[in-house]
């Protein structure tokens, strides 16, 4: 059973979506507690997954018993066990706390959310675990498809939105595959493994001794860049998450940068090998320089914002900048921090979109909604600060963690101008969301709600508490993620040691 561990993470999330798109038409009252069993059961197989690939090593999965390089094989050393446990964990607290808004915002079509959710999360699992360069391409796909119809649903401009993302996606997809292409005629493989070692015999000197291998990097960083909403590609990000429901915002929002960066991480690591990957100076001076526009762009728009999920949309922005810019430093410190961001500013989205959702459902998305937040709702506020803490980099949370690798990182490598963005995106955004704290703590509702209401001497009643919280089975998941800031930072060495150190070649400076 052990060996089976890699495709049993993502093979009940497939059984799942078959399962509710059948039962739409036999019983479709069970079909949210099928959904719900196929997430647990995933998230329960990768938990046993990265507690047996953390204490024992890396396992492969052959996909059908055909061995690479012609059949498909799953991967799970350390950082993609790890990744799965977060990614299905994500997947699992959005679902179980989006319940009554899936029932809202997908009143007739909860079978097809219900399916396309699964497909979704099943997609970036497969991202995360798939040893395969072509396989990365259908999977990433499916994700993307899966999420443009999810995302569609939504307000007004959502499908517009959504058509849009789809086309810019497109692009991307089409320009990784492009890349791929090229590696494929100069390798004869399109298995990771045996692409860094062929790559490695024919460009022993780096890239700059290939004008394909080299086109063919340049071409999938391009087609990877579009698909994470990296500056200046990022046009399609803020109105797709905006305009959305609250729960597909809520899962392609933490998931879909993120995993994209890990791809971007796994390219350099298991594919071109750092030294490779790093061996273009005017390649990684031109991402860095996109990075250090990509945080300062994202921060200073999110500025000019007055609804907490359009803020939150271009803080997602910058903190893309972060992880491409970490990547491309070219040291350990900065690729640490890289990878240790993914897995931090997952859950500081997660937690942070989770509560907009809640916080536009109780009292409405725009900042001048939300006066007396913190006594209306109480928990939900506190799990927002405790999200734009760990934004902020606040010890203990992860994010401070983060950030600390990724400015040691920029200073070993002189990079001052993208370790002055750094700083200055924090700064930022402790004045975003120290302006929420305020309005929460020292503002007045814009308009008494009913249960709050006016005295009869025409002078407003104090704000009762939790007159606006929302019920314990959408606040359990989102008290579970806004602990695992906590605890994750905690974890920082653990994580570090067991996850990324593992993953990181030896002689990396």
């Amino acid at each position: 059973m052990t060996a089976q561990l890699p495709i049993l993470a993502v093979a009940p999330l497939l059984f799942g979506a078959f399962a509710v798109t059948v039962g739409r038409f036999l019983f479709r009252r069970a079909n949210y507690a099928v959904a719900a069993l196929a997430l647990a059961a995933s998230f329960a197989a990768s938990v046993l997954l990265a507690i047996r690939i953390l204490s024992q090593g890396t396992a492969i999965y052959f996909v059908g018993g055909w061995p690479p390089p012609i059949g498909i094989s799953y991967v799970a050393d350390p950082l993609s066990a790890l990744m799965l446990a977060f990614v299905s964990g994500a997947a699992l607290c959005t679902f179980l706390a989006s319940k009554a808004e899936i029932e809202t915002s997908y009143p007739l079509k909860n079978s097809a959310f219900f399916a396309l959710f699964l497909l979704a999360v099943a997609g970036h699992m497969g991202i995360v675990i798939t040893g395969d360069a072509f396989n990365l391409y259908v999977l990433i796909e499916v994700a993307a498809l899966s999420g443009y119809a999810i995302l569609a649903q939504g307000r007004e401009r959502a499908m517009l939105s959504s058509l849009n993302y789809l086309f810019v996606g497109s692009l991307g997809a089409s320009l990784y595959l492009l890349g791929m292409g090229y590696l494929y005629i100069m390798t004869g493989s399109l298995n990771m493994a045996d692409l860094s070692g062929i790559i490695g015999q024919l460009a022993p000197d780096g890239l700059s001794g290939s004008t394909a291998l080299a086109a063919a990097w340049g071409v999938i960083l391009a087609g990877l860049f579009v698909k994470m909403g990296l500056f200046p590609f990022h046009s399609w990000l803020p109105a797709a998450y905006s305009f959305s429901a609250a729960p597909a915002a809520a899962l392609v929002a933490p998931l879909t940068t993120k995993v994209m960066a890990y791809v971007l991480v796994r390219m350099i690591l298991s594919v071109f090998t750092p030294d490779a990957a790093w061996s273009l100076p005017a390649v990684n001076t031109l991402v860095l320089i996109l990075a250090t526009a990509a945080i300062l762009y994202g921060s200073f728009c999110a500025l000019a914002q007055r609804s907490l999920r359009k803020m939150l949309c271009f803080i997602l922005l910058s903190e893309v900048g972060y992880m491409v810019g970490g990547a491309f430093l070219g040291n350990r410190a900065a690729l640490t921090g890289t990878i240790y961001h993914i897995f931090a500013d997952l859950l500081m989205t997660l937690c942070l979109f989770l509560a907009a959702s809640n916080v536009e459902r109780g009292t409405g998305g725009r900042f001048s909604d939300m006066g007396g937040l913190f006594r209306r709702m109480p928990v939900t506020a506190a799990a927002m600060a405790m999200g734009g803490l760990s934004m902020i980099g606040v010890p203990p949370f992860c994010g401070f963690f983060s950030k600390w690798y990724l400015l040691s990182g920029a200073i070993s490598a002189g990079s001052y101008v993208f370790a002055g963005a750094l700083v200055l995106s924090s700064l930022v955004n402790a004045v975003l969301f120290f302006r929420i704290f305020e309005i929460g703590f020292f503002g007045t509702p814009a308009a008494p709600s009913a249960s709050s209401g006016e005295a009869a001497h025409g002078h407003p009643e104090p704000i009762p508490l939790f007159c606006d919280e929302m019920p314990a089975a959408r606040l359990a998941p989102l008290c579970v993620v806004a602990a695992g800031l906590v605890a994750m930072g905690l974890l920082t060495g653990e994580i570090v040691r067991l996850a990324v150190n593992a993953v990181l070649p030896p002689g990396l400076g």
